[in-house]
């Protein structure tokens, strides 16, 4: 069963642009959009609702446009946003080789490709903590900077909608830009 089949991109655009077209403040909308952009890139892959919710909470945010920055995540954008991630905090940490020391990707495909049974649950916690720690440092790094690049192109959208709404709305109470008759 493919729960993504029948979804059509276009209705995906139409609640964009309903939920950021909601009454309130383009400031506001735009940080909170920036926030579940950053929530997307956060590692902890399963508790992505769970960490909306309590974001929405403590920084009394519209829950339904975190959610919206959030689903930047999907499974059309999930292996590139983990993959770059991963990547990113390996090219990071190599500017700290007595702190971080990456193992050479023909290497870790060897090791991982002549594990047994018994070394999966003995070896392999120790690759994956060694590994998954350039994964954290990438996934908060590219969560910063795409949330913070998702706030100004978003913040640009919306003031740009309100001047566009509010500039064919001023000096005529009826919207038009017809002088006095």
């Amino acid at each position: 069963m493919d729960l993504w089949k029948g979804l059509d991109p276009r209705k995906f655009h139409a609640i964009f642009r309903s939920l950021l077209a909601l009454e309130g403040d383009p400031q506001v909308k735009a940080k909170a959009f920036a926030i579940g952009v950053f929530i997307a890139f956060n590692p902890t892959y399963g508790l992505h609702t769970v960490t909306v919710i309590i974001a929405s909470w403590a920084f009394r945010l519209p829950f339904s446009i975190i959610l919206l920055g959030s689903l930047v995540n999907n499974p059309w954008t999930f292996f590139p946003i983990y993959g770059s991630s991963y990547m990113v905090g390996r090219w990071l940490l190599s500017f700290f080789p007595k702190f971080y020391s990456p193992i050479p990707f023909h290497l870790l495909s060897q090791q991982l490709r002549t594990l047994t049974w018994k070394d999966w649950f003995t070896q392999a916690p120790i690759l994956i903590f060694k590994e998954g720690f350039p994964f954290v440092v990438g996934s908060l790094f590219l969560g910063m900077v795409m949330a913070l690049g998702s706030y100004f192109v978003v913040l640009k959208v919306l003031k740009a909608r309100e001047a566009k709404r509010g500039g064919s709305h001023e000096g005529d109470p009826q919207g038009s830009d017809k002088g006095p008759s």
